[in-house]
């Protein structure tokens, strides 16, 4: 009886825990901006060495982390370093407060050789509030990245959101996800193949069946598993095409399927003794 409990228990704890994770991975969100910068979008707009500078941006965003990364270049740079880049809040042709920083500084800012540079860096951290304004009106925010020569910016541009790319959406499990999934199905498996082994037991003794004639955990039927798998298995197929799903997900999905089709093989078997 002991056991029993404990693994409904431990059945209902995996349950949940899977579901926690695939509900987390459903909230989450990857949005992505992208910039073209111009010498000749920065208030004023630069008239030096550096006036025929160019560049591009892609911010990308996790709302539910509020977790930015900033992948941009630059070229026609007449300066020596670039020592700062940003996000700003403010309209075209408006100076506006910094937002999200890069974290270059002069101190540790990023050489220009041949008049070019990149720059590449996740992790940063913006604040929640200027993370919902961003998503709700992008085009009052803009990129501005600064040399040595123009401190106050020698590029610039406007934020733009980018369309998402079909099935390419931010809430599907990572690999770590999907191996936690795969092993709370596994775990349910078992504890279902106990559970079932222990009834048939429990009803055996109820009509009187000498002991001898007791059967431990139930069987695999190697047969219906083979039906079972081919229908789960099509049906998460034809899933995966309407979805155009990414190779991590094929693999993970498919997977899935063969413990869930364990899973049902084992009901199906169980009716079918009674």
């Amino acid at each position: 009886m002991k056991r029993t409990i404990a693994s409904i228990a431990v059945m209902a704890l995996t349950i949940i825990s899977v579901a926690s994770i695939m509900m987390r991975s459903a909230r989450a969100e990857t949005v992505v901006f992208t910039a073209q910068l111009l010498a000749s979008n920065e208030v004023p707009p630069i008239t030096n060495a550096d006036q025929n500078a160019f560049g591009s941006v892609t911010v990308t965003v996790d709302t539910v982390t509020n977790l930015y990364r900033f992948d941009w270049s630059v070229g026609g740079v007449a300066a020596s370093s670039i020592i700062l880049s940003h996000i700003h809040e403010g309209p075209v042709g408006v100076n506006g407060p910094v937002r999200v920083d890069s974290l270059i500084s002069p101190a540790a800012p990023i050489t220009v050789v041949g008049g070019s540079a990149s720059f590449s860096k996740g992790g940063l951290v913006g604040p929640a509030d200027v993370t919902t304004r961003l998503l709700a009106g992008p085009s009052g925010f803009y990129f501005n990245i600064h040399s040595n020569l123009n401190p106050g910016g020698v590029v610039r541009g406007q934020l733009v959101r980018q369309a998402a790319a079909p099935g390419a959406g931010g809430n599907a499990p990572t690999l770590s996800e999907w191996g936690a999934i795969l092993m709370g199905l596994l775990i349910i498996a078992i504890c279902i193949f106990f559970l079932l082994g222990r009834s048939k037991t429990s009803m055996a003794l109820a009509g009187g069946t000498p002991s001898a004639t007791f059967e431990g955990p139930m069987k695999v039927d190697w047969r219906l598993l083979a039906k079972v798998t081919l229908y789960v298995e099509a049906a998460i197929v034809l899933a995966l095409i309407v979805l155009s799903a990414r190779t991590v997900d094929i693999a993970g999905a498919l997977t899935s399927g063969l413990v869930v089709a364990f899973i049902v093989h084992l009901f199906v078997g169980s009716a079918r003794r009674r």
